[in-house]
C-alpha cells in the first residue's frame, strides 16, 4: 500500500477514535434535528403517554469513594403534575417534584420541603427530570447545548449547559436509550458521576389515576 493511502487510513482511525472518545459530544444537534432522527420512533411513543411508571438503580460515583453507592427503588411520571421518586433501598426515602416545588420524606415523615418560586434550582431540577423522561429535548435546548448519535437501533444524547449557574452544578449529561429512556448519566462540577439504569417502563395514556395524583402531591 503507498504511503498516502496508509495516512489517509491512519487519519480515518485516528477520526473514529477521536468520535468514540467523544461520544455524543462529537456530533452538535438541535431539539428539532434529534426529534426528526434518532429520537423519532421514542420521542412519539412518549409523547402519548400520560403516565410512566418503572424501577431504578441508581449509582453515585464518589472520588473518595473506591465503590460507588448503589441506591434502588421506584418511580412514577405524570405529565403537567411531576415526578414521583422512590427509594426502597438501602434505606426508605422519596422524593417528589412537582409545581410547588420539592418534598423530601425519609422513613415516612416530611424531612425537607423546599419552594420552586423561592429556590429556582429546585424547579430547574424538577424541569430537567421531566423533560429528560418525556425526551422533551425542544425544552432542554432551551438551557442546554444539544448532540446526538445513533449506532444501529440504539442511540446517546448528550447535554451541556449554557448557563453558568447551571455548569456550576452540573457538566454534562448523557441519556442512552433504544424504544425507552434505559440510563441517564449526571457528571457534576467536580467530575463526580451519577448513573440512574431504567427499568420495567410501563406507559399508559390515559389520565392519572387518584392514587398517582396523591403521591405526587405527597400524601
Amino acid at each position: 500500500m503507498k504511503l498516502a493511502a496508509w495516512t489517509r487510513l491512519l487519519a480515518l482511525s485516528l477520526c473514529s477514535l477521536a468520535a468514540q472518545a467523544a461520544g455524543p459530544f462529537g456530533y452538535p444537534a438541535t431539539g428539532e434535528t434529534l426529534l426528526r432522527t434518532i429520537l423519532s420512533r421514542p420521542a412519539a411513543q412518549l409523547e402519548k403517554a400520560r403516565t410512566l411508571q418503572g424501577t431504578f438503580r441508581q449509582s453515585r460515583h464518589l472520588r473518595e469513594l473506591a465503590r460507588p453507592l448503589i441506591a434502588t427503588g421506584e418511580f412514577v411520571f405524570a405529565r403537567d403534575l411531576g415526578v414521583y421518586w422512590h427509594t426502597t433501598q438501602p434505606f426508605d426515602s422519596v422524593i417528589v417534584f412537582n409545581e410547588a416545588g420539592m418534598m423530601q420524606i425519609d422513613e415516612g415523615a416530611t424531612a425537607l420541603r423546599m419552594s420552586a418560586d423561592e429556590q429556582p434550582a429546585v424547579r430547574l431540577i424538577g424541569n430537567l427530570f421531566t423533560a429528560l423522561f418525556t425526551l422533551d429535548v425542544t425544552r432542554l435546548g432551551k438551557d442546554f447545548d444539544l448532540y446526538g448519535i445513533r449506532e444501529g437501533m440504539r442511540w446517546t444524547i448528550g447535554l451541556k449547559p449554557r448557563a453558568s449557574t447551571i455548569a456550576d452544578v452540573i457538566r454534562h449529561v448523557t441519556v442512552m436509550g433504544s424504544d425507552d429512556v434505559e440510563q441517564v448519566e449526571l457528571v457534576d462540577a467536580q467530575g463526580e458521576r451519577t448513573v440512574l439504569e431504567l427499568g420495567t417502563i410501563q406507559y399508559s395514556g390515559d389520565a392519572p389515576r387518584e392514587e398517582v395524583r396523591a403521591l405526587l402531591s405527597g400524601r
